[in-house]
């Protein structure tokens, strides 16, 4: 339950058991008071009545009546205890002899009588306990027409104030959702309440500490990828020389297989440079209107002499003309890293096809191969830094993929993989919106 909704309830029930409350209160109240305006009355009637009186003056100026429930029912008892009048002759109360006021039972309700006696009759009014009840109740339930009002009126009341007094909490979550590892500014603290205020105090320190802690993870990657750099290509030079020496024995085959593995940890270490630098420039690079086919042409060309070294048919099926917004040397990236791959992944004597189509309302990237592809379980974990797929060509860093989704997120494209209808292999694509 929101906070909105449980303050909501808790307030409408506290102002709903209070109302009642009231509801009860005036109640009895009211029972209280028509008791004493209708004991009141009843002795008044039964004092009006002269000692001496005649039956037919009573019934001209007292006609009987029908009894409605909340009537007062005047008797004349003789001496004789003979009924001499009666105000309702459809109800026959019995005679009752205790002068002055008393409750009794007769035939399953309760009644209140007013006995006077004088000394040639005997006066008895009497009235039904449930009808003063029932005027009591109907007072009771005109009360709540009101209160059902008020509850309706304070609870939207309710609603809006404490939606407005919330409008800081959903300020608070924007400005936390605008938060990216590359942007960890201060939260806006301007015009908020002081319950909010701690909160934020809290998530600033809480940003400033993992701002810190992202530098520090960055600058160590940065600095042990730069000092390791000097090293690994000081040993793969003296690998060279050395295999230039030995020859083909055995020991040319061990030297060669060194050689591969120096050469993959340098490439491991020129990504992780690449990955520190994206991450430090998100911010400052600048993004400018560009022509992606120009970009795409001159990757695939600088990569030509690699796919014939391992004998891959590399070549360009369509590139249609669109600019994008972005930074050349990120997108340059993106390229380099995609055509790299499928290269790398494809088997010699393989096809590499790079395609650009302008759409209209933005220009799709593809990169089809005649590799081995990526099964479809493991299309989304290939993102990941340092995840490869368990296939026997898989002899990448892991993190190629990961660095071209991160360039696709600076320039707000999306990347797709699937496998290629024509070559058969994998597809890799890449939506870029249209400069406008």
């Amino acid at each position: 339950m929101s906070i909105r909704n449980r303050l909501l309830f808790w307030l409408l029930s506290g102002l709903t058991i209070l109302g009642a409350c009231f509801v009860l209160a005036d109640y009895l109240i009211d029972r209280a008071l028509l008791a004493d305006i209708y004991d009141d009355q009843m002795s008044q009637i039964a004092f009006a009545i002269p000692p001496h009186f005649s039956n037919s003056d009573l019934e001209r100026s007292a006609p009987p009546l029908k009894y409605d429930g909340d009537d007062s029912i005047l008797q004349i008892w003789d001496r004789n205890e003979k009924l001499s009048y009666s105000s309702h002759p459809d109800i026959l109360l019995p005679r009752f002899a205790t002068p002055g006021f008393s409750e009794v039972r007769w035939r399953g309700s309760e009644w209140k009588l007013f006995i006077r006696k004088t000394d040639s009759n005997l006066i008895q009014v009497a009235q039904s306990l449930s009808g003063r009840r029932n005027i009591a109740v109907e007072h009771a339930l005109r009360s709540l027409i009101p209160l059902l009002i008020f509850l309706l009126i304070m609870g939207l009341l309710i609603h809006w104030s404490v939606g407005t007094g919330l409008q800081s909490l959903t300020r608070l979550s924007q400005e936390l959702e605008k938060r990216t590892p590359d942007k960890l500014g201060r939260l806006a603290s301007q015009d908020q309440p002081a319950e909010i205020k701690p909160l934020t105090q809290a998530l600033d320190t809480l940003l400033q500490r993992l701002s810190i802690a992202l530098e520090g993870q960055k600058k160590f990657i940065a600095d042990a990828s730069h000092e390791l750099r000097t090293p690994l290509a000081t040993l793969q030079i003296q690998t060279q020389l050395v295999e230039q020496s030995l020859g083909s024995g055995r020991e040319a085959h061990a030297l060669a297989d060194l050689k591969a593995g120096v050469k993959r940890t340098s490439h491991l270490l020129e990504q992780l440079l690449m990955v520190s630098r994206l991450e430090s420039a998100a911010i400052q690079d600048q993004h400018v209107p560009l022509q992606l086919h120009q970009i795409a042409r001159e990757v695939t060309i600088d990569l030509i002499p690699y796919a014939n070294m391992r004998k891959i048919n590399l070549g360009v099926e369509q590139l249609d003309a669109g600019a994008v917004i972005g930074s050349e040397h990120h997108l340059h990236i993106l390229l380099r890293n995609l055509i790299d791959n499928a290269v790398r992944y494809t088997p010699s004597g393989g096809q590499v096809d790079v395609t650009i189509r302008a759409r209209q309302d933005d220009i799709l990237l593809e990169i089809e191969d005649s590799g081995p592809g990526i099964p479809p379980a493991e299309r989304e974990r290939v993102f990941d830094r340092f995840y490869r797929c368990l296939v026997p060509q898989a002899t990448g860093s892991g993190l190629g993929l990961a660095i071209v989704k991160h360039v696709a997120e600076l320039h707000q494209a999306e990347v797709q993989l699937g496998q290629a209808q024509r070559l058969r292999g994998l597809k890799a694509s890449v939506i870029f919106k249209r400069a406008a």
